[in-house]
């Protein structure tokens, strides 16, 4: 029985959770829910926003038909979704200016401390107008550590913090933009903007662009590695979108099924990088998208890589989520997220969830 029910779809098994005691708390199990997870790895998609001035916020976890499968609400008015981390979703009171890190499965808080380090306080540039934070997860511990652009780190817990600790800031310049920083297994990636190394071959330029590391656990700054060989030609000729403006290379950072990747730009061609050898610094180019529109500017940010190979992909300028099938070059559109402040794939699975 337990492996004929492994082989179900997570939406059914929710629903025979209602036939027994004893299937309840076999489908209850965490452990059950991790050993279906790994089987049948069901997107999901986590995306939140503010209904409507004063009436609170609502975080929706859906399935990528869009079908609502668990919906949380926040009764204060002043709560804003700020953005998607993990399996959190990032919340600010716009009142008291307070931010807050928000489990939609298990209904767990976690409050930022407020202020920054002492070394920072002294020197006087703790007077940030909209701070930008990365959370990461240390996977031998499952303790929640978040990073500022500062840069400072401080550990989180649902009932209290540590309080943050300051942290040497390296001398390249590194992006705390949301497109070109992320977290993957405890390790924070950080795209240099403006460090990089040129060779010309056969009338190209290859850029490899520098990314940094940070490691979580230990708060220390880890390897640097050279981004992917980028060519372009010195014969190309200088693109401009529809409004006359000079198109420039556009590079994201992204996580793909435990892979890093560069997303190199810009549309109407978007090439994929994975690294597939951390020490080595070996890229592979898996992805290279078309898109209809011609010198788009906007980032195209991908997702999720399916179990079929197709690509689930946030494009900012379009009102829906879209699933790329590499096979046939076409798109499907999938949730729409217009509504929505911010929208994420969500790192939980749909067993977890208390419904």
């Amino acid at each position: 029985m337990y492996e004929i029910l492994l082989r179900l779809p997570a939406k059914l098994l929710c629903r025979l959770r209602a036939v027994c005691r004893p299937w309840r708390a076999l489908l209850s199990d965490p452990q059950f829910a991790a050993a279906h997870s790994a089987r049948n790895p069901d997107p999901l998609i986590v995306a939140g926003y503010a209904e409507n001035e004063g009436n609170g916020m609502i975080v929706d976890i859906m399935d990528m038909s869009g079908q609502i499968v668990k919906r949380v609400r926040q009764v204060e008015g002043s709560d804003r979704v700020m953005s998607m981390e993990l399996d959190l979703v990032f919340v600010k009171n716009v009142d008291s200016g307070h931010y807050r890190f928000l489990n939609p499965a298990t209904g767990a808080v976690y409050h930022l401390p407020d202020g920054f380090a002492e070394e920072n306080v002294a020197f006087g540039v703790n007077q940030i107008t909209e701070p930008k934070f990365i959370l990461g997860q240390v996977p031998s511990t499952g303790e929640y550590k978040l990073t500022c652009q500062l840069l400072e780190v401080c550990t989180l817990n649902s009932s209290s913090h540590s309080g943050w600790r300051k942290k040497e800031i390296p001398g390249d310049d590194v992006s705390f933009c949301n497109l070109t920083r992320l977290v993957i297994d405890g390790i924070v990636y950080f795209l240099c903007s403006d460090t990089h190394h040129s060779v010309t071959f056969k009338d190209q330029v290859i850029e490899e662009d520098l990314i940094i590391t940070f490691d979580l656990k230990t708060e220390a700054w880890g390897p640097r590695i050279r981004g992917p060989p980028i060519s372009f030609s010195n014969n190309t000729v200088q693109m401009f979108d529809n409004i006359g403006r000079p198109i420039i290379k556009q590079l994201t950072l992204a996580h793909l099924n435990g892979s890093l990747v560069v997303v190199h730009g810009p549309a109407p061609y978007m090439d994929f990088w994975i690294l597939t050898d951390f020490d080595k610094g070996f890229w592979v180019k898996q992805y290279s998208i078309q898109f209809e529109q011609y010198g788009h500017l906007m980032p195209v940010h991908p997702l999720l890589v399916l179990g079929d190979g197709r690509v689930l992909i946030h494009k900012i300028d379009n009102r829906f989520l879209q699933v790329y099938d590499p096979s046939t070059k076409n798109f499907t559109n999938s949730v729409e997220w217009t509504h929505y402040s911010a929208i994420s794939t969500y790192a939980g699975n749909l067993l977890s969830l208390d419904r």
